[in-house]
């Protein structure tokens, strides 16, 4: 009999401070605080549990102290709290509880306890706390109704297995998971060190932030160009751009533009900080005189000469606005996404391309499905259809 069975049986027949007792001894020398809190905590919930019950809550319990959940328990904790923005994480720790509380379940069904008493037990006890207990008090974990249904499915399941895993198989496992992580660690870890990051801080002449200043970097070595926008403290950055030569150009409203230029190196963060000029304000004034007397006609053969500079610009007729993936939105994804085209003489796109690798895949093939469905008024030279390229940004910003 292990000390766990040992504990609950001694718990079960009523003797609450031999539990105890024995719970501070060497054999619990490892968790005795734990099992010490929780025996104590038993003993004062005796009233409100049944002593035929008070056996298997007393077994489901300890069976936490021997599987050390109280640690796994604190380091998902502490994994919340370094990635408290990551959906993922939270979901994790869930699932981790729901997985806890059935592989006590089975640890208890293994020790000779009857799966339909057992269930019974549970519903019971699930119950009774639920007819007890405040709004704001908490319950014990094996009391926790979010699960119940699932719980006593897998509990009168007779195919379900109930043995633990065995350390071979945990070994095995451990090493299939190393053996698909670590090249994808070791890829992912190369790509990044190809790459390298561009940040800084937007001012104005009084050395104020700048906030939502549109960034765009243009690689003169290759044919990515990228755009960002400062946040609301001024700061901007490209997280993973490839090496190169760039041309930065930084555009605020009611500011002059600000150009720079800087070389990206694999592996390393460039830096640049703008600082923005207040706006050129043009005048126009016309100054009139006397028209001139009239000069003689020229002689000679007059000569038929071609007049142009008559250019309509070209005008969207027809916009099929990009979808926000639902996903990504949950996921706090955004960008911007830039496109490179030409306008056909129909009015057509065409070779229409994402010119920028900053930014989430999905986000440009969003981008991307859209504005192919554009139709464009062709631009007129002197009359005349013509192609001319154009470029294209669509943002994808959320709202707060």
């Amino acid at each position: 009999m292990t000390w766990v069975e040992l504990l609950a049986q001694s718990a079960w027949r009523g003797s609450i401070i031999l539990a105890a007792a024995f719970a501070a001894v060497a054999g619990l020398r490892r968790a005795s605080a734990a099992v010490r809190n929780f025996v104590w905590t038993a003993a004062l919930a005796a009233v409100v549990v049944p002593p035929a019950r008070l056996r298997t809550v007393l077994l489901h319990e300890l069976v936490h102290v021997e599987r050390l959940d109280l640690l796994a328990q604190a380091i998902a904790q502490a994994a919340c709290c370094l990635y408290w923005f990551h959906p993922l994480a939270w979901m994790a720790a869930r699932q981790l509880r729901k997985e806890r509380e059935r592989a006590c379940d089975d640890a208890v069904l293994s020790r000779g306890v009857a799966a339909p008493d057992y269930a019974g037990h549970l519903m019971d006890l699930v119950r009774t706390i639920a007819a007890t207990r405040t709004r704001w008090e908490d319950a014990p974990a094996m009391a926790e109704a979010s699960d119940l249904e699932s719980r006593v499915r897998a509990l009168l399941d007779r195919t379900r297995s109930r043995h633990p895993l065995s350390r071979r198989a945990a070994i095995a496992i451990a090493s299939v998971a190393v053996a698909v992580l670590l090249p994808v660690v070791a890829i992912t870890a190369q790509a990044q060190a190809e790459r390298g990051s561009l940040v800084g801080v937007v001012e104005d002449a009084s050395h104020a932030r700048v906030p939502n200043c549109q960034v765009t970097a243009k690689n003169l070595d290759g044919t990515n160009q990228e755009v960002t926008r400062a946040n609301a403290a001024g700061e901007y950055s490209f997280a993973a751009i490839p090496p190169g030569h760039y041309a930065l150009e930084f555009r605020a409203a009611g500011f002059a533009m600000f150009k720079a230029n800087t070389v990206v190196e694999a592996g390393k963060a460039a830096r640049v900080d703008a600082t923005l000029d207040i706006g050129q304000v043009s005048e126009t004034v016309v100054v009139k005189g006397q028209k001139p007397a009239a000069i003689a006609p020229m002689t000679g053969t007059p000569q038929r000469i071609r007049v142009g500079g008559n250019v309509q610009a070209t005008k969207l007729i027809k916009m099929a606005r990009p979808e926000y993936p639902a996903d990504l939105q949950q996921l706090g994804i955004q960008g911007a996404v830039v496109m490179r085209a030409v306008i056909s003489m129909t009015g057509e796109l065409l070779n229409l391309e994402a010119i920028n690798a900053d930014v989430d895949p999905r986000l440009a093939k969003a981008a991307l499905d859209a504005v192919r469905q554009w139709k464009y008024q062709p631009t007129l030279l002197n009359g005349q259809p013509v192609e001319v390229a154009t470029t294209i940004t669509v943002e994808f910003q959320l709202g707060r």
